[in-house]
């Protein structure tokens, strides 16, 4: 889903000359580097549930609060690009052309995927009890936010407001970075108190 909805995103997103849907894309795109680590981690902590339990589960725990931690690098990174891009062309935003009306039907379909793949991920999360896959999810449903505002943007422009196209690109950026941010701290604070716990149970 996010490889055909990168797809769409940008490709529209150029030809429509929507600067918040190619934004959009470019979150997409860090979901399916983001769908490449969720993999790797799980197949290691699989590989690790094989192993001794005392050791296999602390294994466990360590490859998917990495996974975690990559996925909040990931997002910070993303953002802070899409920020700095959104910023950058700010001044020629009256220059452009309108964005067109496919721009927002692309959008409008986003936030329906991907609020329906957050539900699908946390669900499958919760039954696993995976940390991971909470990230995961959480990366999906930021998604969603990030296609609903890239449809006011897309909005604005069309009623003859091209600003706000670029200023809806550089919210969606911010609001990568944040949820980067948040996800990153949450998992660290877990992490600590996870082996404060081990030390004091030692």
């Amino acid at each position: 889903m996010n490889a055909v909805l990168m797809t769409v995103q940008i490709v529209l997103g150029w030809m429509a000359f929507s600067d918040g849907l190619l934004a959009d894309g470019v979150h997409t795109l860090a979901d399916l580097g983001a769908d490449g680590m969720v993999l790797i981690v799980l197949r290691l902590s699989a590989a690790a549930a094989h192993r001794r339990a005392g050791y296999a589960f602390n294994q466990s725990d360590r490859y998917e609060t990495a996974g975690s931690l990559l996925i909040a690098i990931l997002l910070i990174a993303t953002g802070m690009q899409t920020l700095w891009t959104s910023l950058s062309h700010m001044n020629d935003a009256g220059n452009g052309a309108s964005v067109h009306a496919a721009a927002l039907v692309v959008a409008v379909f986003v936030i329906v995927a991907k609020e329906a793949l957050f539900r699908y991920i946390m669900g499958v999360a919760k039954r696993t009890r995976s940390s991971v896959l909470v990230a995961s999810a959480w990366h999906a449903r930021s998604d969603a936010i990030s296609a609903c505002v890239a449809v006011l943007g897309i909005l604005g422009s069309m009623a003859g407001v091209p600003m706000s196209d670029r200023v809806a690109a550089a919210l969606i950026g911010l609001m990568i970075a944040r949820m980067g941010w948040t996800l990153g701290w949450k998992t660290f604070k877990g992490s600590f108190a996870r082996t404060a716990a081990e030390t004091t149970g030692q």
